[in-house]
């Protein structure tokens, strides 16, 4: 990853800083989820923060998961973040009534292609980032496989709104060498 390093002010750093630790009490006071969803989402929020982008779209990518990994509500986070944190959130939430895992992937990726550039922009970042950690062609053959089709279908229909980011980008890097790994075990 080609590190950018702007110039940040002090108030963007401190509203970033409050997601983080709103992020961890959250989690520590009723996270349900396993995995280590704090530093995925602090991994997350600093792709982002180091590519410039603006605090908004950064503290989202911070709280993206919070719906679905503890009893966090989207009400909390309008009110502690306001209402464009809040929905970029919504947008990058799984619905677990959407079906398998599969359709809930592709109701949310609907859902930010709805919403917008931003909204597309963090969900690049938690592929990004996932596929750092939970697609292993080695171990499991199948569910890597699935990982990275739905990654590249996001890339996809994602290109004509965010492709010239560099989130986008990097994203598409990750794929392109994830695919070429499933191909040599192809072989």
């Amino acid at each position: 990853m080609e590190m950018v390093f702007p110039e940040k002010n002090y108030q963007d750093a401190q509203e970033i800083e409050e997601a983080v630790i709103f992020l961890v009490t959250q989690m520590l006071e009723s996270g349900h989820n396993p995995k280590s969803v704090v530093l995925h989402s602090i991994r997350m929020g600093m792709y982002l923060y180091n590519y410039n982008y603006e605090p908004d779209v950064v503290k989202a990518a911070i709280l993206h998961d919070i719906i679905e990994d503890s009893d966090t509500s989207i009400a909390e986070i309008k009110e502690r973040f306001g209402e464009r944190v809040a929905q970029l959130v919504q947008a990058n939430t799984f619905d677990s009534t959407a079906g398998d895992r599969a359709a809930q992937g592709e109701e949310c990726l609907q859902r930010c292609l709805k919403y917008g550039k931003d909204a597309l922009i963090v969900k690049a970042a938690a592929k990004l980032e996932n596929s750092f950690y939970v697609v292993d062609p080695i171990a499991d053959r199948g569910w890597s496989e699935f990982w990275v089709a739905e990654m590249r279908h996001m890339l996809d229909v994602s290109q004509p709104l965010i492709g010239s980011e560099p989130i986008w980008q990097e994203l598409n890097q990750q794929c392109h060498k994830l695919e070429a790994v499933l191909e040599q075990i192809d072989t």
